[in-house]
């Protein structure tokens, strides 16, 4: 097809938007038929590659594709600490200049930034920003955005409701890797190692293998029989066959995942779709041909097993396979031994060998998994032996040693367990090779951001010197020298108020283990059931209470809650913490009513703010309090606030926004919304580590808590002098009694001796 015609006919089509990582995949995306084209902002992307674009080579493929009459989005998706707010100015600055058609954006404070010193510049609303319904959708498009990627858990009628509802322009996931967990909503391996899935770094811990448990002991012997599973890896989306229900749901844009993939996934997968979409019209004989041609595709870019995920249903069957990771790949063969060894430039191998059930060549992406620690080490392969011979490539049978260069403790001799898997095809030397070729030919240009401008957003933004100044002492050792790890004086020069939250509105009978100054409640049906039973024992504390909302609203319960708070709001309750940043959309019925006056709206941990802008953005939404991200390092939190309200007593004229931690409670780890017939509710999951958590069906979610809690209480003297607002105490996670001694038992000397999980206070977040 002429590129003329499929230009016009792609004027009423659905947008096909490929990712590149690499410039052949780049290229092999532009040659395929994509329409679009996303890559990664240097530092700020959402994907750990081993090389970032820089910003002429970016430049160059803004160019490359506008010629060709492509668009180019940039993925700008990460989470931003506050001493990388300036790096992320001059990002923006440089791309107001290079001008790609959006920026794919999840962080509120480059929304903020973007929006009030870079208007010009259009903006995607990153799928980590967990849009599930049409409030979402509608207030990101009245806060700038062009356009919003859903969450990948919703079906297509849902997705026709959402746009149709909201009037968005809507882009959805079509191909690619799932997260068990909401994206955006999953902190396990942060708080469990310190690398943020927000940040691009996840370890990826759905893909581990589990056993159900009553205890850690009965776990290893299970597992010893082969009783652990894969219970929270997902198959890999494949939406092929929908194409013609997303077109009729109003669908504009369809993503395929995979920067990190290699340039003949992105050609293959490209293919596949461009096929069945330019067939869609065509007959039904056709259809079917080009659909059997496009599965063909699909197979060969990479033999990992496939579901049509939510499209078709709101709990999928095929989603998980619990037998075998969905992201394993193809089977290389069972590994035979691992020894490790020196090379000759002094590094440690190892080399595995394995009679291969498949064919290998150096350039394939593989992983070495092994089954009892559940580790996985991904790694191009460089160094490939046959026969105890140097070859580049291997056939099926062959007794083979493939290095990697590592140091994995525990991994290597002969009774390894494991397996080894292909779990991407095609030459990543070749990619890396076109890539320095290309920026050896760029090296003389150059991009640089407007160093006025930046300067002048810094200063606007309060900062003065550099971020690791502000705060000092926060860190591995608190002020005047005392060791942050010690429980807190009881004799603190600043009292912070504490804020409980409880499970039921039964609970606020109960003793508290600390003088509450505000009681959050869960807005949800028992609650307000329970609201009219016991209307005069909640009046006494109505003065003290804040309803939350949950971070997840599907569609159809929209109109509960939207009658749920005109009611909460007609008994006068009028303060309510928020879990998604669009949530003030639900009280647009009251915008012009008495009670807009004194509505009070607080955030929850789940807005993911990280830096100082983002609590300026939360101003601007007008929040009067905000907590702070549960991922932060005590440092970054430090630095945060010392700019926030430095900026804060340089604009008196406007009303503050207090700042709080959450510094108790069991966080879930995982929100997801697959509810299989596999998972064991209220039962105990223990991982080949041997770590214990726990999971639950709560209100339509499945969420996954560690069994420890989560504990900042030794720190409320550092808390207090980083001029933190309030403290919040989340006693919902486990039976009130128990909480109140575990709590009290923290704030005391007996509190050492209680294990706790304090995720990255006194670590480093990447």
């Amino acid at each position: 097809m002429a590129d003329s015609q499929r230009g016009q006919k792609n004027t009423q089509a659905m947008e096909l938007l490929a990712p590149a990582g690499s410039f052949p995949a780049f290229e092999a995306a532009l040659e395929a038929g994509a329409d679009a084209v996303y890559v990664g902002a240097p530092g700020f992307n959402a994907r750990a590659l081993s090389r970032d674009f820089t910003y002429p080579e970016i430049d160059s493929m803004v160019h490359q594709a506008h010629r060709q009459g492509v668009k180019i989005y940039i993925a700008m998706n990460s989470l931003v600490k506050e001493a990388e707010l300036p790096a992320a100015v001059e990002a923006l600055s440089c791309f107001e200049q290079i001008r790609p058609d959006a920026l794919i954006i999840q962080d509120l404070g480059l929304l903020y930034l973007a929006r009030s010193w870079f208007p010009d510049i259009p903006l995607h609303a990153s799928t980590l920003m967990s849009v599930h319904n049409s409030v979402a959708a509608r207030e990101l498009v009245r806060l700038g955005f062009e356009r919003v990627v859903l969450a990948r858990e919703l079906s297509v009628d849902e997705i026709a409701a959402v746009g149709k509802a909201s009037g968005a322009e809507i882009e959805v996931f079509i191909h690619g890797a799932m997260c068990f967990s909401y994206s955006g909503l999953c902190m396990f391996s942060s708080l469990h190692g310190g690398k943020s899935s927000l940040r691009g770094q996840c370890v990826q811990p759905c893909r581990r293998h589990y056993s159900w448990s009553k205890s850690a002991k009965q776990s290893r012997e299970r597992r010893a029989k082969g009783a652990a599973k894969y219970l929270f890896s997902m198959n890999d989306l494949c939406g092929v066959d929908v194409l013609p229900e997303l077109r009729d749901a109003g669908v504009a844009c369809l993503k395929i995942e995979g920067r990190m993939k290699s340039a003949r996934y992105v050609a293959n997968t490209v293919a596949a779709y461009r096929m069945a979409l330019d067939s869609m019209d065509g007959s039904d004989t056709e259809q079917e041909q080009v659909l059997r041609e496009a599965h063909r595709l699909l197979d060969d870019a990479m033999a990992r097993k496939r579901s049509s995920g939510f499209l078709l249903s709101t709990t999928p069957t095929e989603a998980i396979s619990p037998e075998q990771s969905g992201s394993s790949g193809m089977v290389l063969g069972r590994v035979g031994s691992v020894r490790q060894e020196r090379s000759r430039d002094g590094k440690n191998r190892l080399l595995v060998q394995l009679t291969l059930t498949a064919q290998l060549k150096e350039g394939d992406r593989l992983r070495l998994h092994n089954e009892k620690t559940g580790d996985r080490t991904s790694f191009t392969l460089r160094y490939l032996l046959v026969n105890g011979r140097r070859q580049k490539s291997a056939k099926i049978g062959q007794n083979v040693q493939v290095g990697l260069y590592a140091d994995l403790q525990g991994q290597s001799g002969k009774y390894f367990k494991g397996s080894l898997y292909k779990v991407d095809v095609g030459s990543r030397l070749v990619a890396e090779q076109a890539g320095q070729k290309r920026s050896r030919k760029l090296a003389g240009r150059k991009i640089s951001a407007d160093r006025r401008e930046v300067e002048e957003i810094l200063t606007h933004l309060a900062w003065k010197g550099k971020a690791r100044d502000i705060g000092r002492g926060q860190g591995k050792k608190g002020r005047g020298g005392r060791k942050s790890g010690r429980p807190g004086r009881r004799t603190m020069r600043k009292e912070l108020p504490w804020w409980i939250e409880i499970a039921s509105i039964t609970d606020m009978q109960h003793r508290f283990p600390v003088r509450a100054s505000r009681i959050v409640l869960p807005l949800n049906r028992t609650n307000i059931n329970n609201l009219a039973r016991l209307d005069k024992k909640v009046r006494k504390f109505k003065g003290k209470l804040l309803w939350r909302i949950p971070a997840v609203i599907q569609e159809s319960e929209l109109a509960w809650y939207a009658k749920s708070l005109e009611r909460l709001l007609r008994d006068g309750y009028f303060r309510f913490v928020l879990s998604h940043a669009s949530q003030y959309g639900l009280f647009d019925f009251m915008r012009d009513h008495e009670w807009a006056r004194q509505l009070e709206l607080f955030s929850h941990y789940t807005l993911n703010l990280l830096n100082s802008a983002a609590l300026r953005c939360t101003v601007h939404l007008g929040y009067q309090g905000s907590q702070f991200s549960l991922e932060t390092e005590g440092e970054n939190f430090a630095a945060a606030i010392a700019h926030f309200k430095r900026q804060g007593r340089k604009e008196r004229s406007r009303k503050q926004c207090k700042v709080g931690a959450y510094v108790y409670g069991y966080p879930p780890l995982f929100t997801a919304r697959l509810a299989s017939a596999h998972l064991q509710s209220d039962k105990p999951f223990v991982s080949p580590k041997d770590e214990q958590f726990s999971l639950e069906h709560r209100d339509g979610l499945t969420l996954a808590r560690a069994t420890v809690p989560f504990s900042w209480l030794k720190w409320q003297q550092e808390l207090a002098d980083m001029r933190v607002d309030y403290l919040v105490i989340d006693l919902s996670g486990a039976p009130l009694q128990k909480e109140v001694k575990t709590v009290q038992s923290l704030l005391g000397t007996g509190g050492r001796r209680l294990q706790v999980m304090t995720g990255n206070f006194l670590g480093s977040l990447v």
